[in-house]
């Protein structure tokens, strides 16, 4: 952990108070309670404003390692002492599951993000990202985390489903190497790339890492499907001759101009 974790995370402006009014009215009136604090109705309080990213990125570098040293190392990086700086550890559990339990030879964790609801199996915890292994104390990753999330949308539909939204296109073709893709309500630009020809049949097919499925594919398993929550390459990009080489996030003004209504 770097020696500044602490500055780097909560070394930010405080966000709020920005509205200053004269509070006299409102506290005449019968509203307002007997004890009031002198600033109490003039003006909003202060929150803090942390930068939990690094602290993020710092714990899923710490995955396959004993819990118990990564709490060890955050420690000593960070002032429990402070009021600010203790206020941090507050949101290891928005990260790191660490509760959870062994039934059955399956790993339970909470629910929902809150621990509230009971438990559920860990392939079903579309918001479990890390977790501490009840047996080996291991803090690991939550390779289902995809399937799962994947469930929730087919249960719950997308945030665009349960508004009413019209359907739109999945992806529309540019030209033979270009394309445009919507995921999860963002259109991207993904420049497709052709599998290297096999020179030789007694060789193994040559792998390419498809930035659109995020992994890694070869000609003869184009088609298939790696997982249950993505679709085939003939349903993805109309043919299986290809693969998305690079993409880059469209602008809401470009994606107008050329769909219009469409997006």
């Amino acid at each position: 952990m770097r020696d500044d974790m602490d500055k780097v995370i909560v070394e930010r402006p405080r966000r709020g108070g920005s509205w200053q009014g004269d509070g006299r009215a409102w506290r005449n009136s019968k509203e307002a309670g007997s004890h009031l604090g002198m600033k109490r109705g003039y003006h909003r309080t202060k929150w803090l404003n942390e930068n939990l990213a690094p602290l993020k990125r710092w714990l899923h570098k710490q995955v396959h390692r004993p819990w118990d040293k990564v709490y060890a190392e955050l420690c000593s990086g960070i002032d429990r002492r402070s009021t600010v700086q203790a206020h941090i550890f507050e949101h290891i559990d928005d990260f790191v599951e660490r509760g959870a339990v062994m039934r059955d030879g399956q790993v339970w964790v909470s629910a929902s993000w809150w621990g509230r609801g009971g438990r559920a199996p860990l392939e079903e915890a579309s918001h479990v990202e890390l977790f501490v292994h009840p047996l080996t104390g291991i803090l690991l990753p939550n390779r289902r985390l995809r399937e799962a999330r994947a469930a929730q949308r087919t249960r719950h539909g997308t945030w665009a489903e349960r508004r009413g939204d019209k359907p739109c296109a999945v992806y529309h073709v540019i030209d033979e190497n270009t394309q445009w893709h919507r995921v999860d309500g963002c259109w991207f630009e993904v420049t497709l790339a052709k599998f290297p020809e096999r020179v030789d049949a007694a060789k193994r097919e040559e792998k390419r890492y498809d930035v659109l499925r995020r992994c890694m594919v070869t000609h003869g398993g184009a088609g298939r499907r790696p997982a249950p929550d993505m679709p085939t390459h003939a349903s993805l990009y109309g043919r299986n001759d290809v693969y998305a080489a690079n993409k880059r996030q469209l602008g809401r003004r470009e994606v107008r101009a050329r769909l219009g209504d469409d997006a």
